[in-house]
């Protein structure tokens, strides 16, 4: 086989492995809305605490500690964890890694999160500290076991 059509098979196989394993993003998986319910400033760092209903996911709570990782704390890290209620009395426990970035009182936070049933989901939360309204949209990566 010449160089160029061995070339183009491999072309050919590498995007459509890429593209079976791409997240579609112009779809969420769910959404909701959550709520503020406490922020603690610290010298280090702040933690906000979250709850309200997530599509799929029943009423969750949660709390991330986010740090600065510039002068003007615009941006920066996050952790936390998360616990939802689903509706049939289940619990669904994970741990929260991410990133955010700051404008204003509007704080736009990007995570993973690796559920105990084994779902893996890509989240983007825009929050509000003056409203204290959080709209939450969310991409499954990987689905439950």
């Amino acid at each position: 086989m010449s160089n160029f059509l061995q070339t183009l098979l491999v072309s050919v196989l590498l995007l459509t492995s890429a593209a079976t394993n791409a997240v579609d993003m112009t779809t969420p998986t769910g959404t909701g809305e959550l709520r503020i319910t406490s922020i603690s400033i610290g010298s280090d760092g702040t933690t906000i605490d979250f709850e309200g209903p997530i599509e799929n996911y029943g009423t969750v709570f949660a709390t991330q500690y986010l740090q600065s990782v510039d002068g003007d704390r615009s941006r920066g890290t996050l952790t936390g964890q998360a616990r939802a209620m689903l509706n049939d009395g289940g619990m669904v426990v994970t741990p929260l890694q991410g990133t955010f970035t700051r404008s204003g009182s509007a704080i736009q936070i990007y995570f993973t999160d690796a559920t105990n049933i084994g779902a893996v989901n890509f989240v983007v939360w825009d929050a509000d500290v003056l409203t204290k309204k959080v709209a939450v949209k969310y991409w499954e990566v990987k689905s439950a076991n």
